[in-house]
């Protein structure tokens, strides 16, 4: 992205925190490539669409977020119709692994004081006993890309173990985080005729598994189902996220001169 000014940049890429300016740690991990991505504009009708699409996309995975905090803090929520497969993909989460956090633990940001960057993570909690970072997806699969976000956040919540909350508080953690996971959510429809899976999204639905392609399909109720996924190697990908902030500051150099960042 080109920006007209620093104060632009600024703004699009990072946060003040205590007077002084972090990056994001997604907008750095934006600088790597993204092939899925790219196959994902590539079919599109064209680029405005795309990022219709996007935009909705965005919009869903809010919705799927405060779903998912309303479980956590025992808050009311009225789930809209179209969104229910994603609740009950939670619930059933839930009854396959002990699961416990609280609000204070959901969507707060966290520096690294030494690599200087700034990160909002989803949740913290504890999963089958471990304390755990948890990242929440509605995408189609579990990307590698996720590994570098996670462990940004990983490598700041070990080495400074507070989190950022309002108005100033520190919020201190429990001890030290041991894991990371992707929670991935979704909602399908399946063809009681042939068995074909339809990915029901905002973004557009779509057949992930064709089943018989002569069929006529006569798809089912809208159902949820959930992927539960542990990343290991915490120090090799921790390498990888700084590489990209490397080259981020490389790409950026100039705006990050003028700031005072390099």
């Amino acid at each position: 992205m080109k920006y007209q000014n620093v104060e632009e940049f600024k703004k699009d890429q990072g946060y003040i925190i205590d007077n002084q300016w972090y990056p994001r740690v997604t907008k750095i991990c934006d600088i790597k490539s993204k092939p899925a991505l790219y196959y994902f504009y590539a079919q599109a009708p064209d680029f405005a669409s795309a990022n219709r699409q996007k935009q909705k996309a965005a919009g869903e995975g809010k919705i799927v977020h405060e779903i998912i905090e309303s479980f956590i803090s025992h808050k009311p929520i009225i789930v809209p119709e179209d969104y229910v497969g994603f609740k009950n993909a939670f619930e059933d989460f839930l009854k396959h692994h002990s699961f416990f956090s609280k609000y204070e633990w959901i969507e707060k940001k966290v520096r690294h004081p030494a690599h200087r960057y700034v990160g909002t993570f989803d949740a913290l909690g504890e999963i089958d006993g471990n304390f755990a970072l948890i990242d929440i997806k509605t995408s189609q699969s579990v990307y590698d890309d996720y590994r570098l976000q996670t462990a940004a956040y990983f490598y700041a919540l070990n080495e400074e173990p507070w989190l950022l909350g309002y108005q100033d508080k520190k919020i201190i953690l429990p001890r030290e985080i041991e894991k990371r996971f992707i929670l991935r959510l979704n909602q399908k429809r399946i063809c009681e005729k042939c068995g074909a899976v339809l990915k029901v999204r905002k973004m557009g639905d779509k057949i992930v598994e064709s089943g018989d392609q002569n069929c006529e399909h006569q798809f089912g109720e809208i159902i949820g189902e959930w992927e539960l996924k542990e990343f290991d190697n915490h120090e090799e990908d921790f390498k990888g996220f700084l590489h990209c902030k490397g080259l981020w500051e490389w790409e950026y150099r100039d705006f990050l001169k003028e700031i005072g960042y390099l």
